[in-house]
């Protein structure tokens, strides 16, 4: 960044501050913000040209993150000198010393008499008398040293006595700084710690990374119980991905009875409750709930699409058709308001044959399948159903071609929306069509292909397998039924088998390929395999997000940085919600 000619009068400075986006402001009053802690060096900034950058790395402010990081440290280094002076001198200060406590106190010889026992009047001295010279004080020096009553031996042993003791004292006074030192230090560690992950799980939820932030939130709160606006922040997180609705629900009840939020905050807590209320099967709640966070903010496509749901799950197809219908026509980006008005018109089309829903249906998913990745087998599934319904058989079987040309189990690449409940998209309520489908048709091996998918995303492998091997034993060059196989052999672990099929021409023609090879390619880590494969794919594709990520990781792999960056901008451009592409990302601006 060009730091000379930033014009630091303008107003056109943005600080992304958890939830929160602030501004905008000059270049001095981010700077005053940075001062004096109102924001954080861990935030975000940017410019209406630019993209979010976090503070700590903006070349504008290096100067102002130097001077907070030197003042932290000298702030550590002093509160770790203080600690140390404390504790030393409280510990010396409550210790009492005394020789019951500190040690044992050495004890006295004991007084040993070495006089010559008194010799027996049987026996005569017969040395000379010249030799004998009787000395008194001889008899009293050999006593005195004989006993413990002399007073150097003494004060010799007192004197080691005492240094013994003061020296055992000394020694236990340094333990015990040093244990409340380590103690001190360990405390600090561990709450910068948890202030750390805290940032990180808000942050990562931000970003759509919910399982990182859950993961991050609860290493957290091993350390210490997250405070209430931590709390608040996290529970759509707990309430959705750790279908906690119970304790996620409490959270935001305290919230809405705490004054000074704003509306933003009132709408989410009540979509929160909303959906705890959903996933707990209370849809009188739910819906009651709903209509609050609606009259606070009429249009909030999260509140629609809950309200259709609801409609949905209570069997009420044709209002639950209406609602997603006019919640379409308004966000025609909507993947889940179109999967719900394909789920509630068929439904409906069940009980009420109705051609014009059905055929309007099929144009509108066709349509949005051109431009949007997110529920887009899913979608194609409603598209031969809706052929089926129609007794269209032509119609059923190019549905079924299309829907073999994608890669299985793409949704779950997807970001999920907090706020919404989603999970009525899941196979375990779509299995039912696919098996209705197989049922009304001819099983040729393209629709037992068909059907081994719908088995393989219900965990049903065994009858998977079985009715794959029908296929390739009746087809054994269909690239369709081929491309499932090696899909199927892709996700039970196999594969070396899986790039086999792959490899076969047959499969040249199909678009999916590439993808399926890619994806095992990074799984084995061959890199040129990757790039072979990804560069195909976005020949065929350049708005593929799956093929951009691909190119990515080679970039990455391949030590080309600034290239990657390049292809996760352009992937997320096409696909925001596109998880891989998040999750590089975010692993290109951390490190």
């Amino acid at each position: 960044m060009n730091t000379e000619n930033v014009n630091k009068n303008e107003k056109n400075w943005l600080v992304k501050s958890s939830t929160r986006i602030l501004g905008p402001f000059t270049l001095s009053e981010v700077t005053e913000l940075l001062k004096s802690k109102q924001v954080s060096i861990i935030d975000e900034v940017r410019q209406p040209e630019g993209r979010w950058s976090y503070i700590r790395e903006n070349q504008l402010f290096m100067e102002v993150v130097r001077n907070i990081r030197d003042e932290q440290d000298s702030h550590s280094e002093q509160t770790m000198t203080q600690s140390i002076a404390h504790h030393t001198m409280t510990k010396t200060d409550v210790l009492p010393v005394s020789d019951e406590m500190t040690l044992t106190p050495t004890p006295a010889p004991h007084r040993m008499d070495i006089t010559p026992p008194p010799v027996r009047e049987t026996f005569k001295d017969i040395t000379p008398s010249a030799d004998k010279s009787y000395n008194p004080g001889a008899a009293t020096v050999s006593k005195s040293y004989g006993t413990a009553d002399d007073s150097r031996l003494r004060a010799q042993l007192q004197q080691k006595s005492s240094l013994i003791r003061w020296g055992m004292i000394a020694g236990a006074v340094a333990i015990v700084g040093f244990v409340a030192f380590s103690l001190t230090q360990k405390d600090k560690k561990k709450n910068i710690g948890y202030s750390e992950m805290i940032s990180q799980a808000v942050r990562y939820k931000n970003l759509g990374l919910y399982e990182r932030s859950l993961q991050t939130y609860m290493k957290a709160a091993k350390l210490k119980e997250p405070d209430e606006e931590a709390q608040i922040q996290m529970a759509p997180v707990l309430i959705s991905e750790d279908r906690q609705s119970l304790l996620g629900r409490r959270i935001l009840e305290r919230a809405l009875v705490q004054e000074g939020r704003s509306r933003t905050e009132v709408v989410e807590a009540y979509l929160g409750i909303a959906v705890s209320y959903i996933m707990d099967g209370d849809l009188k709640q739910a819906e009651d709930t709903l209509q609050k966070a609606i009259g606070h903010e009429p249009f909030n496509l999260s509140a629609l699409l809950n309200l259709a749901i609801i409609q949905l799950k209570k069997g009420n197809y044709t209002e639950a058709s209406r609602e997603f219908d006019a919640i379409y026509k308004k966000n025609p980006n909507s993947s889940l308001a179109l999967y719900g008005r394909a789920l509630a018109t068929v439904e409906q089309a069940k009980q009420t044959p109705d051609e014009n829903n059905l055929q309007s249906l099929i144009r509108d998913i066709k349509s949005h399948n051109q431009k949007n990745g997110y529920l887009r087998q899913e979608l194609s599934l409603f598209v031969i159903y809706a052929h089926n319904l129609l007794g269209d058989v032509d119609g059923v079987n190019q549905a079924v071609v299309q829907f073999l040309n994608q890669v299985p189990g793409l949704a779950r690449n997807y970001i999920h929306p907090l706020n919404v409940e989603w999970r009525f998209t899941q196979w375990d309520y779509l299995e039912k069509y696919c098996a209705e489908i197989y049922q009304k048709q001819i099983p040729h091996p393209e629709l037992k292909a068909l059907r081994a998918i719908c088995l393989m995303e219900v965990n049903r492998d065994g009858e998977a397998s079985k009715l794959l091997q029908e296929a390739v034993a009746e087809a054994p060059k269909d690239p369709y039924v081929l491309s499932t196989q090696a899909s199927y052999l892709a996700k039970s672990g196999r594969l070396p088998e899986a790039l086999v099929i792959l490899k076969m021409p047959e499969l040249s023609v199909l678009s999916v390929k590439n993808l399926l090879m890619g994806d095992i390619c990074i799984n084995t880590q061959d890199l040129n395999c990757a790039r072979a494969a990804y560069n195909q794919a976005f020949k065929q594709d350049p708005k593929s997000a799956t093929a951009l990520f691909g190119l990515a990781w080679v970039m990455m792999r391949s030590q080309d940085r600034a290239a990657a960056y390049d292809y996760v901008r352009a992937g997320l451009q096409s696909e925001p919600t596109f998880l891989p592409l998040l999750e590089l990302r975010d692993q290109l601006e951390s490190e």
